[in-house]
């Protein structure tokens, strides 16, 4: 009996390292598939072969893709940026009161059709002037409105409230507009 239980526990121990063997074949038969699958799938795909020159070329296109980009980006902030210089910031309320309403207007425009003939003899002598003359005065205009925008602008108080210093030029020049009629 002895024996037939040796013989027994031999055969059920060859059994189950039978059993092992197997599962461990199978398991490398699997991984094996695997590993041949994703090698498969890396040859069936076709293997670009790309000179230098045309490496070059592609870097060279990426490179102006990225100028195109970065002007396109530079352009949208500018646009951008004069977007809110443009805006209006705040009430136009000063503005508004330093303009002349449109009853004085259409007084100013009455009283200037009445004077035209007086402005008409006034013109007159601008108009006997020599082209040469004709552009210095043009010229000379034009420097004094320049000079008068520079002197604006180094102004520090235009450069802390600049709608206070319009709306004064403004009444000013009606100002000096009807002391003239």
């Amino acid at each position: 009996m002895a024996k037939t239980k040796k013989n027994i526990r031999a055969k059920a121990k060859g059994a189950v390292g039978m059993a092992k063997q197997k599962a461990q074949d199978v398991q490398a038969q699997l991984n094996k598939s695997e590993r041949q699958e994703k090698l498969l799938h890396k040859t069936l795909t076709p293997k670009k072969t790309t000179t230098k020159k045309e490496k070059s070329a592609l870097k060279h296109k990426k490179l102006l893709q990225r100028f195109a980009d970065s002007r396109k980006e530079r352009k949208k902030d500018q646009s951008s940026q004069k977007g809110e210089k443009k805006n209006v910031i705040g009430d136009l309320k000063p503005l508004r009161d330093a303009l002349p309403s449109l009853s004085d207007l259409y007084k100013l425009v009455k009283s200037k059709s009445k004077d035209a003939p007086e402005q008409q003899s006034l013109t007159e002598p601008e108009e006997q002037l020599s082209v040469k003359q004709k552009i210095k005065k043009k010229r000379t205009d034009m420097v004094n409105r320049v000079k008068s925008y520079e002197k604006l602008l180094k102004d520090k108080d235009f450069k802390q409230n600049p709608r206070n210093v319009i709306a004064s030029l403004v009444r000013n020049k009606y100002q000096t507009m009807e002391q003239a009629e």
